[in-house]
């Protein structure tokens, strides 16, 4: 697993006597699984923020909605983003490092099926069609689940965040979707009605004999950002990334032609709605990655997971097989971009590749 470059000052240490010491930390932790946060759902297209709690070592949070869906007067359709983007949006802030994390739920729904390979959802729940494409009128059970991975693995907490402190400030904030972003046909049939809860996963922190903290690495900071780069054209599309002193994990990649017409690498998609090439550029003309036809990076992910990724994402994954040979160091390198070849038969409009970057500092 890579370590990253450091970043101490940022990751809000604790500032009593403390002894970094994985191993004994790892021998005399106590794992937690807290549930301090439950808020009633109130219209689609709210925003919630909310304080996590000032203890121990933070590794992940899982958000929930629990509640049911009703259907009234006459069907619906979804959009393809259904059902995971009733989770608009994520942001976690952390000790002054704001939107530490900031992603869609898509993205979190990604990143849960390439963290667990071959993951097997068989507990979430939710309403689809009838065979006809159409959501029926009814009431309907829902519960759905998002992972937020604050430290970059379960095994290490290398990224954990320390919260055990008065002016430690971890605060998360989450938008739902509007109606008409998740159903396609009549949207203000639609309500909702529930809870969204979030567990968070808290580990104690022990003590040595001299009355010392004994906390994990704490040196580094995980961080998942994503944000969109809008495009008209078919054909090579260029998006640039964020470059920091940080080491680049992992790029998950998502395009859509229009704001719900997504484009993929899948060999039997349709000429409308293909991708022919991707490709990472650095330099100017250096191009280390190069999947051509754009479905090669898609086998590759089902050979890494276990299945291709959801709502067609895509991902280049530098830690996946040997981090120490394949960490991609961006303050190394100049003109970072990802090229996305649009195929020819594919209509643009509102089109947008939308690159969720996730660093290790």
């Amino acid at each position: 697993m890579p370590i990253g470059t450091g970043a101490d000052l940022l990751q809000g240490i604790p500032t009593s006597a403390y002894v970094t010491d994985p191993s004994a930390f790892f021998a005399n932790t106590v794992k937690n699984q807290l549930t301090p946060i439950v808020v009633p759902d109130e219209d689609p297209g709210q925003q919630y923020t909310r304080q996590l709690l000032q203890t121990g070592i933070v590794s992940k949070l899982r958000i929930a909605f629990s509640g049911s869906m009703t259907v009234a007067t006459a069907a619906v359709t979804v959009q393809p983003e259904y059902p995971y983007n009733l989770l608009e949006s994520l942001t976690l802030s952390a000790n002054g490092q704001n939107q530490l994390i900031n992603c869609s739920g898509l993205t979190l729904h990604a990143l849960r099926n390439l963290r667990y390979p071959a993951f097997n959802d068989a507990t979430d729940e939710f309403p689809t069609d009838a065979g006809d494409g159409d959501i029926d009128t009814g009431t309907y059970p829902v519960f759905l689940t998002w992972e937020v991975p604050i430290a970059i693995d379960d095994t290490t907490l290398v990224g954990s965040l320390y919260a055990q402190s008065s002016s430690t400030n971890l605060t998360v904030q989450w938008t739902t979707a509007s109606l008409a972003n998740i159903f396609a046909t009549n949207p203000g049939n639609v309500t909702f009605s529930g809870s969204w809860v979030i567990q968070e996963t808290v580990f104690a922190i022990p003590f040595d004999a001299e009355g010392r903290q004994i906390v994990p690495d704490l040196s580094r900071m995980h961080a998942i950002n994503e944000f969109p780069n809008p495009f008209t054209n078919t054909g090579d599309t260029y998006a640039p990334l964020i470059r920091s002193e940080g080491q680049l994990s992992r790029l998950l990649v998502r395009v859509v032609a229009d704001p719900h017409d997504p484009l993929s690498a899948d060999p039997a998609a349709a000429n409308a709605s293909k991708l022919d090439r991707i490709r990472l550029q650095y330099g100017g003309n250096q191009q280390p990655l190069d999947y051509q036809p754009a479905s090669l990076l898609q086998v590759e992910n089902n050979q890494n997971y276990g299945n291709p990724l959801p709502y067609d994402f895509l991902c280049l994954d530098f830690i996946r097989e040997n981090p120490i040979r394949d960490a991609l160091m961006m303050q190394g390198v100049t003109d970072l971009n990802l090229i996305v070849t649009v195929n020819s038969a594919v209509t643009v409009g509102a089109g947008q590749t939308f690159l969720a970057q996730e660093t290790l500092f």
